[in-house]
């Protein structure tokens, strides 16, 4: 460890992680080598080094906490994967959705997956079921988008049931006032965000710009809700 340290102290990272890595081959591996391998190989992007790092601290992590970092990593690297193969992308999305329900990146990605394939019923569930937990906009854009070939209004149908399950937040209300923007549906786009216009977010001021400059192309408002913004 007093290696792995002053090589820290140098910022000789190669040199950091050669000690590390030979303290985790001791029959008793000690939690700072674990930890250690795992970052660098999350530093370097190497997501299947990543994970096999945490396979071996396994045994002194707590369940959740050791699904939780699985989950993160699997994601890691099926974003990695995504342009090149999309069949390795989705069993390692799929497994992070089954590990950690809640997590954005994941639920995002393996939702616009399946929607690739055809399986929008699964999908939906994964999104929503992502959504009632925490409200994203990456999920917001997934659900609209599961069927390419909808028009914008039934895109803004689709959101609106999405925001339903975590009705009165934020997220909901820039959700449904963007795909009704999109819709050129402006009273809906309007309606949604004004619970929150008395004390405008950054977002929300910049979508009312976007609302003034599409429906009405009054420069005066857009200059007031982006100096707002």
């Amino acid at each position: 460890r007093g290696l792995y340290i002053e090589a820290q102290r140098r910022n000789d990272a190669q040199a950091a992680r050669l000690a590390a890595e030979e303290a985790g081959k001791s029959p008793s591996p000690p939690a700072w080598a674990g930890q250690a391998v795992l970052d660098h190989r999350c530093a370097a992007s190497d997501w299947a080094g990543a994970l096999g790092a945490l396979d071996s601290m396994k045994p002194a992590l707590d369940k959740a906490d050791y699904r939780r970092k699985r989950a993160v990593l699997l994601t890691a690297h099926a974003i990695a994967l995504d342009a090149s193969d999309r069949d390795a992308t989705r069993d390692a999305v799929l497994e992070a959705v089954k590990l950690a329900p809640d997590l954005v990146p994941a639920a995002a990605l393996a939702g616009r997956r399946l929607a690739e394939a055809g399986e929008h019923r699964k999908a939906r569930r994964i999104i929503e079921r992502a959504w009632g937990a925490n409200p994203h906009p990456e999920l917001a854009e997934a659900y609209a988008g599961l069927r390419l070939g909808d028009s914008a209004r039934e895109r803004l149908t689709r959101v609106q049931k999405l925001a339903s399950l975590a009705a009165g937040t934020v997220e909901s209300a820039l959700a449904v006032a963007r795909a009704a923007l999109d819709a050129h549906e402006f009273a809906a786009a309007r309606a949604a965000i004004a619970p929150f216009l008395l004390a405008p977010t950054r977002r929300i001021a910049t979508l009312m710009a976007e609302i003034e400059q599409v429906e009405h192309g009054d420069e005066g408002r857009v200059r007031e809700w982006m100096a707002r913004a």
